[in-house]
């Protein structure tokens, strides 16, 4: 058996590559089961020793893109989801809209008074009596993890604003991924964490697929000058989108806006 071709990560780890991965991210973005052994013994075909994660996501993207534009739109979710910067605050707005889809009441930036010190709450989310305290963090490169001082951090204001203003619970999310420690801290302590694939199965990447709620950045016809004016103007999901964005000359808007149409409807018929 030959040994499997070495992969490297974003980070500057090496592993084997993982063709049950590349099928599970096929599948999730919709793909048949058939399109998706296809896409593989292409791919296969072409890796070499030492290629990056990032070759190979451009090269079943682009494979991907002449199933579909459907298809390959939400592949590029993880990516689109770093195009939401540079600043961390249209993240905020766009993870305050995924809640709201969730039935929560959300305001972003908020300052806040606790025992001690005021604090500026990235997120506060109400549901059902209970209110949260939520600390987005932001990147907009693969490879970086959250770590342990991070929700250090989170759980130290979290104890603050909730002797000074009540809040039941901390949480921390990020768009990447968190260290295995600080995920086994939160837990110990009863903070709350979401990141791109944690926990399994409810992660970030569950919660946009459960509300179809993705963001403006996912669309493949706007460019990234016209993707920032929308963010900019306040406008993060593809929804905001179909309803507003009259900054983007109309030509393009339409075509955006069928893409976002689209997208939305091919996600309906595939759930």
């Amino acid at each position: 058996m030959l040994n499997p071709t070495l992969v490297k990560k974003a980070s500057g780890q090496v592993e084997p590559f993982d063709p049950e991965k590349v099928e599970n991210s096929l599948k999730r973005a919709g793909a048949s089961h058939e399109l998706a052994q296809d896409i593989l013994k292409t791919l296969e075909a072409e890796l070499y020793e030492g290629i990056t994660t990032r070759e190979i996501y451009q090269k079943v993207f682009a494979h991907l893109r002449l199933a579909g534009t459907h298809l390959a739109t939400r592949y590029n979710l993880k990516r689109a989801l770093m195009e939401l910067g540079p600043t961390g605050y249209p993240f905020e707005k766009y993870f305050a809209r995924l809640l709201e889809q969730e039935g929560y009441k959300t305001a972003v930036g908020q300052q806040v008074k606790g025992k001690c010190v005021w604090h500026e709450v990235d997120v506060v989310a109400e549901k059902g009596g209970q209110k949260y305290m939520v600390e987005a963090k932001y990147h907009n490169a693969p490879g970086i993890r959250t770590d342990t001082k991070v929700a250090l951090y989170v759980y130290a204001r979290f104890l603050d604003v909730s002797a000074g203003d009540g809040f039941t619970q901390g949480w921390l999310v990020t768009n990447t991924k968190l260290t295995s420690d600080a995920r086994h801290y939160a837990e110990c302590v009863g903070l709350k964490y979401l990141s791109w694939d944690r926990p399994e199965g409810e992660g970030l990447r569950d919660l946009i697929e459960k509300t179809r709620l993705y963001p403006v950045t996912i669309l493949q016809t706007l460019s990234p000058k016209e993707k920032s004016t929308l963010l900019g103007e306040g406008i993060v999901t593809v929804q905001e989108l179909l309803k507003n964005g009259e900054s983007v000359p109309a030509r393009k808007r339409a075509n955006a806006q069928k893409e976002a149409q689209n997208l939305i409807s091919q996600v309906a018929t595939v759930s």
